[in-house]
């Protein structure tokens, strides 16, 4: 007996027609400043932890602690980095990509990998304006897509599973799994017979 299975649609209506083409430039740019922003906060608050410990060992002495605009540039593009290697290598977005329905692939569709993603989250911290050239190719792929092989689609969908025809959504779910030795036809099942029963 076959389990009877489900297509849950994640992806928007107004999005299906999108689903799987090259994501154009506006769109990667704004979810590269929400990423910006995201890592921008993450160095804030990391600042103003150490700051707080600080605070705590010196008491009324306390000053916050002075950065060097070098060691804040490289403390930046350091986070950066290790957010965009980390964040496509798991999972294949960030999350401006997230907010934007944007996934990271290589050029055949498959996941990106740690050693891709991290070249590539260098030359996206180092040449950011390179990503200008989605407006020229005819693929909407940038120098840094170029380089390493990837390609930025948009995809609304909530698995890293390639997409199929049957299967639209990427969302097929089992909802019910075969049980061994399932009586046929509701035909009922004898009662195990009790000593002394005739």
């Amino acid at each position: 007996m076959s389990a009877p299975r489900i297509h849950v649609e994640t992806i928007p209506v107004e999005a299906r027609s999108f689903q799987g083409e090259p994501a154009g430039l506006i769109t990667r740019v704004a979810a590269n400043v929400i990423d910006v922003a995201v890592v921008i906060l993450g160095l804030v608050a990391v600042y103003l932890s150490i700051a707080g410990v600080v605070f705590l060992r010196q008491g009324a002495r306390f000053t916050f602690p002075i950065v060097a605009h070098r060691a804040a540039y490289l403390a930046g593009f350091v986070a950066l980095v290790l957010y965009f290697t980390v964040m496509w290598a798991a999972a294949g977005r960030t999350y401006g990509d997230r907010v934007l329905g944007l996934r990271v692939q290589t050029s055949t569709g498959q996941d990106v990998g740690i050693v891709r993603a991290g070249v590539r989250a260098v030359l996206c911290a180092l040449f950011p304006l390179l990503l200008a050239w989605v407006a020229v190719n005819r693929h909407s792929r940038s120098v840094q897509d170029l380089v390493v092989g990837t390609s930025v689609v948009y995809d609304w969908s909530a698995t890293r599973r390639p997409v199929s025809s049957g299967d639209p959504a990427g969302m097929a779910v089992d909802v019910a799994a075969p049980v061994a030795n399932e009586p046929h036809h509701g035909d009922p099942q004898p009662l195990p017979r009790v000593d002394g029963e005739g």
